[in-house]
This record gives C-alpha cells, structure tokens and sequence, in this order.
C-alpha cells in the first residue's frame, strides 16, 4: 500500500512535486475548483487545493492509522491525476459546506406534503442537495395520473410531468454547489398511464432544461415489445388498469424522440434489481442525472475514477501493478469520503442511508487514451476483452480492499439479510461477457478469495464499482477518452459553463496529442501535415484522409466511427463487472436511423446493461462538444444572430427597448388597438445578441418602409 509513500535522500516521506496541468486543465480549475475570496479573486494554487481535499479524506483514519502518513499517500494519489473523486469533494472539501458527494436519489410520494417524502418536501430537500453541489435522481412513477381525482379537495391531478415542471422552475434558480446548473433524473415506469406525456415532454428544445429523463423498461414490457403484444398501463393509486396499449406503439415514441434529440434515455429496471445488493431494505426506483448510479431513497454515492493513461510504462504498457497499488489506495480514499461528509444536516436521512450501506463508485477515465496508446480500436473484440480485464482488475481489487476495510473497521451495517450477508451469501462472482482471449499481462486473480473473506469478514461497502461521466474531472487531468467512451473527436470545441454569476458560457479548443505524436511520426512534408490537422479540425475524424496509412486510421476511431453495436458490446463487457452501472451514450452519426436506435435498445436489454442513452450527432442546437464543421453549421443557420452590430453589450437591452418601445410614441400608431397591419411579403431589421442567465438572447426588430418597427422576434437558444 506504500506506492504513493515518496522519499528523499534522506529516507523522509516527501510529497509528489511533480504537478502539471495542461492550458485546458488550469482553465478548469481556476473556473470551478480553486477556492475563490468574496469578491471572485482566486485564492489557492492547486498544490493547496490538494492539499485541502487529501486533509479532510485523512481524517478518518486517525482511530485506525496515522493519518499524516495517509495525508501524504491521498495528497500523492490525486496530485499525481492517478486518480480524482468527483467535483463536489474538491469543491465542498474543506469548506463551511463540507458536501462531497455528487449524485442522489429522492422519494417522491403521492402526497403534498403530509409525509416526510411528499412532493413539496422533496422538493424542497432536492434544493438544498443542489445548493450544496450534488445532483438528484427522482421516481415520479408513484405519482397518480393527471386529471386524477384529488378526494381532499375534489380537484384534479396535475400528473408526473406537471410537478416536473414545478420541479424545474425551482432548480432553475438555483446553481449547483454555486458553479453549474443543477443536475437532475427524472423517471417514469413505462407502465405508467401518462408515459406517453412523458416521452415527449422534451421534444422541444429548452423545455425541462435542468432535468435529463428516462424511462424505466420493465422485462415484461420489452417482451411485449419482441412479440408485438399489448401490456397494461396501472394507476399507481387506484391500483387499476386503465389502458392496454400495443407495446411497439410507446416503444416506437421512445425511439422517435431519442432519435430527435436524445431524450428519452432508457433504464432496464429488472436487469438493476437482478443484483440489487440490499433487497431486503429496498427495490431500486432511480438512479442519478447521468444514471451511472442505482440508488435506494435518500441514498447518495461518493464518486472516484483511476487515470488509465497514469499507468502506461514508457515502454507503452499497462502497468498492471501500479493499476492494483491505485485501486487499493482509491478504495480507501472512497470509503473515508462516506465517513468525512456532512452530506446536508438539514436532511438527516441523507447521512442515514448513506452510512447504512457505505456505497462508493470507483471506475475509470482514460479507457480511450489506452486503446490508442496499445495500438486497439475502440469497438473491436480485442478492445471488449481488454475493456472486460481492466474492470475485472479493478472490481476485484475493490472489493478485496473492501473486505480489508470490513475488518479492520467493521462491515456496513445493513449487511445482514443483503447479497452480502456471511451467514447467508448469495452473491456470485461476476463473468465476462465472453471468454478472454488476449493476453494482456494481468496478474492472476481468483474470486475465491473473495467469497472466502466477505464469509469471514463481510464486506465495508454496499456497492464498490461504477463508471461515470468524469466530463470536467477528466479534461482537468488532461485524458482524451471521458469515462469509458470514444474519444468524441480528434478536434473539437468543449462549451463549459461558467461559475454562477457569470453568463453564457467558456469555450475550449482541443486537438488530441495521441494523434498529433503519431502524425508527427510519420514521413510526410510539414505542408501536407497541416492540411490533415486542419482536416481533422473541421470534421474530428481521420478516417476519410486518405494519405494516412491504414495502421493510423485502424486506431484512431472516434465515438462516431464506432458502430451502434461496438458501442453496445463495450457498455455489456464493463457492465459485466461494475456492480452498479454505466454513464455510457450511443452517439451515432448523422446517417443514423430509427431502426439503428431500436437495434441498439434491444441488444443493451439482451446482453445485461442497466441503462443507456442514444444520441444522433447534430440533434441539438446546444452540445457541450461540437466539432469546427458542427459550430459552423449552427453559426450559418443563425446568420445575422451572431452579430450584436458593433452596440456597447452593457446598454443593449436599453438600445433595444428604445428602439423597440421609444418609437412608439413617435409612430402616432395605437399599438393597443384591436387593428391589424397586413405584413408585406419582405421586412428588413437587425438582430442583437443580449447575454441572459440562460445563455445568449437573439432579439430580431423588423421595420416598415417607413423605419417604423412591425414586429420583434425573440429567441433563446436554451
């Protein structure tokens, strides 16, 4: 366990002094993770800001070791980017706050506010959990139908979406942990009477813009699907059905509508609760916003993702070793952030269910650098089976330290009666998807061991295992390959949204390196060098250039390269070994159909994943990556909207009122008269772009041929 122990020539433990970020990366920091005075003024450099964040995760070693020499090992672990725990533990770590944990699953009952997890109560709890920085996950599927009898007041139900949308005002006044936009899951279950509703409640652009939504399939509903059947949709209040619709008919409403603009996403309900750890205190309802985490009421998971290109010899090979030095280390950092949080006093089931079950989310960034690094394409069968090694490495060493944990400090305490329990152990060790076949130089691993320590031990943590977005975390420790996904691009701009205070938002513009050293490598005339950069810059891909040699070309897939079934087999093979789940999106191309979206649905229901997203490339106006030609596009379609015709940005709603209000005097027209102008056939006008809390305002004033205005057009982008 002593790998991040450094020491001098002196035999003194030093700590890691080799910090490094890359321009994008201090960007970042500056922006949401250093500590910042009353007025914005940053206040801490980053090796204080490790410091801070390894400090408070020590802490709760002190019964148990010395913490000082766990201080070092922690401040050793994440300044080296061999590790990072997500956003809210470097942003709540240390401070009067103290909330370190990033995702939360909220009961929502068919009440108003009589019980603990009435609507209004859990609104007002998810608030507070969004104010301190972490992101929730909500079930509206016990809600009672719109247009349902309401027997206290004889009024009528606004339904599931209806209290979403109350849902979404709220939170859209609120920014999360004071640095974003909130987070939230919204879930309906697809025998829910107004699932149609629901479906295409995000149809247009902007509308519920602080919820994600998916819909929670059951088995029984998919086989319907396959067999072209009927199932029932059930009042979740009288307990009664109410329709029999075709199952293909919601079915092909999921995939229209996810294949607009990605929404719906879809959650396998059965398959989450198939290996549910902790059945007997729960069945599993919802997950988090990116839904990588299946979580019971008011639980809350600390989330911890492994660097993979940090354990890349200089020889270019994975370095099993230090791999199983930084799950041991991680692990522990993880469970220490459980006991370290404050979670929200102000909801104390919060810190209750949290310690109950001791869950905490390992996973991985980076898989994407390590297939270009080892020469693998994203998607192959060689990149399944390595996929499937690493996440079967890391569950094992998860949960071998997870039993060191359990008895060194005791098991979580609802052990007795789960998967879990030593008296009576249900779980079974996990297999691989297919059989390896690849020769990676693992070390032998044997799942005895751990069937023979939970029997005698038990186990500290519920849950040890996840893969989530690691967005922010990943482009601060400079990795090409978010989460377990494709690289998105070989070029591409990244739209982050600033601290709250500030408008609009901070655009970053990356070129991978990994692809850059291997050109660079090539024989070829610096001219002709340029001309593939810009190339990649414009579209992201290299697969249509046709002076690289086919070796580069293998490689360096990006997500739009890979196939919809690649992408499915590479979520199934992690799955297999991540005992929540998996932020994982399907992102297909332009050309992609309706049917590429059903065929993806069904082939993550058949081969095990909990859960998944489909996005088509270009769906949406507003994307947090685009490539040159996509930003382009979107500029072309708003012509003059880009454009704020050289006025002063600080008077400009002042100019447009004036224009738009001041002459109204001077026209002599009654504009509050009942009498209507015809519109000609052309108008000429200007647009001028205002910044507003939600993004960019394009503000279109028409004139008549006299210079008069006729009519205003406003747009929001978001």
């Amino acid at each position: 366990m002593n790998s991040y122990l450094y020491f001098n020539e002196e035999g003194e433990i030093t700590k890691n002094e080799n910090i490094n970020f890359s321009e994008n990366g201090r960007t970042i920091l500056e922006k949401r993770y250093l500590r910042k005075n009353e007025i914005g003024e940053i206040e801490e450099t980053p090796e204080q800001m490790f410091e801070r964040v390894a400090k408070v995760i020590a802490e709760p070693d002190e019964p148990y070791h010395d913490s000082k020499k766990t201080f070092i090992e922690f401040y050793n672990l994440i300044s080296s980017k061999k590790f990072f725990p997500n956003s809210p533990t470097f942003t709540g770590a240390g401070t009067p706050i103290g909330q370190l944990s990033a995702c939360f699953v909220l009961p929502i009952a068919d009440d108003l506010g009589k019980q603990s997890d009435g609507i209004f109560q859990t609104l007002r709890d998810a608030a507070l959990i969004q104010q301190s920085g972490g992101g929730n996950g909500f079930s509206f599927s016990r809600l009672r139908a719109k247009g349902s009898r309401i027997s206290t007041s004889n009024g009528l139900s606004t339904g599931p979406v209806g209290f979403m949308e109350a849902y979404d005002a709220a939170f859209g006044v609120i920014a999360q942990g004071g640095v974003r936009k909130g987070a939230n899951m919204g879930i309906l279950r697809v025998d829910h009477p107004d699932i149609r509703d629901f479906i295409t409640c995000k149809s247009v652009e902007g509308r519920l813009s602080n919820f994600n939504i998916s819909v929670a399939l059951t088995d029984k509903f998919l086989e319907a699907v396959e067999k072209d059947e009927t199932y029932e949709l059930v009042d979740p209040h009288t307990k009664k059905i109410v329709e029999t619709p075709k199952a293909r008919e919601i079915f092909n409403l999921i995939v229209e509508n996810a294949y607009k603009n990605g929404e719906p996403g879809v959650l396998f309900i059965d398959t989450a609760n198939k290996s549910n750890p902790v059945p007997h205190l729960y069945e599993l309802e919802a997950t988090n916003p990116c839904g990588e985490q299946w979580l019971g009421p008011y639980e809350n998971c600390c989330l911890g993702s492994i660097n993979l290109l940090e354990h890349i010899t200089e020889d270019g090979k994975l370095d099993w070793e230090e791999l199983r030095k930084t799950i041991i280390l991680s692990t522990r950092f993880l469970d220490n952030v459980v006991t370290a949080n404050k979670y929200v006093p102000a909801v104390p089931q919060l810190k209750e269910a949290a310690l109950m079950n001791r869950r905490i989310g390992l996973g991985i960034m980076g898989l994407a650098d390590v297939f270009y690094v080892l020469g693998v394409k994203y998607g192959s069968e060689e990149a399944q089976d390595l996929a499937g090694q690493i996440m079967e490495f890391i569950r094992f060493h998860a949960m071998r330290t997870s039993i060191e944990l359990a008895r060194e400090r005791g098991p979580f305490p609802s052990i007795r009666g789960s998967i879990f329990d030593p008296s009576n152990l249900s779980w079974q060790p996990p297999k691989p998807l297919k059989e390896f076949f690849c020769n990676w130089g693992r070390p032998f691993i044997d799942w005895n061991e751990i069937l023979n320590g939970i029997k005698l031990y038990g186990i500290r943590n519920a849950a040890v295992t996840t893969v989530a977005p690691t967005g922010t975390i990943s482009t601060v420790a400079g990795v090409e390959g978010y989460g377990c996904e494709p690289v998105f691009a070989l070029a591409y701009y990244r739209n982050v949204y600033q601290a709250a205070g500030d408008t609009g938002k901070m655009t970053l513009t990356y070129v991978s390196p990994s692809f850059q050293k291997a050109l660079d490598e090539l024989s070829m005339d610096e001219t002709k060098r340029k001309e593939i950069i810009d190339e990649i810059i414009r579209s992201g891909s290299c697969q249509y250039i046709k002076d690289l040699p086919d070796k580069i070309r293998n490689v360096f897939v990006v997500s739009a390269d890979v196939t919809p079934e690649e992408h499915i087999y590479m979520q199934a093979s992690l799955q297999r070994f991540v005992d929540n789940s998996i932020s994982k999106t399907c992102n297909l191309p332009p050309t992609a159909t309706t049917a590429d979206v059903e065929r993806v649905y069904m082939l993550g229901w058949k081969l095990g994943c909990k859960g998944l997203t489909v996005y088509i490339s270009g769906s949406r106006e507003e994307e947090v990556l685009e490539t040159k030609s996509k930003k382009e596009e979107v500029s072309a379609s708003k012509g003059e909207a880009g454009k704020s015709d050289s006025l002063d940005q600080s008077n400009l709603s002042q100019n447009v009122q004036k224009e738009a209000l001041g002459k109204k005097v001077e026209s002599n027209f009654d504009f509050g008269s009942e009498a209507k102008l015809g519109r000609p056939y052309r108008l000429e006008g200007s647009t001028y772009s205002v910044k507003t809390p939600q993004g960019k305002a394009f503000i279109t004033i028409n004139k008549d041929s006299s210079g008069r205005p006729f009519e205003v057009f406003i747009n929001v982008g978001k």
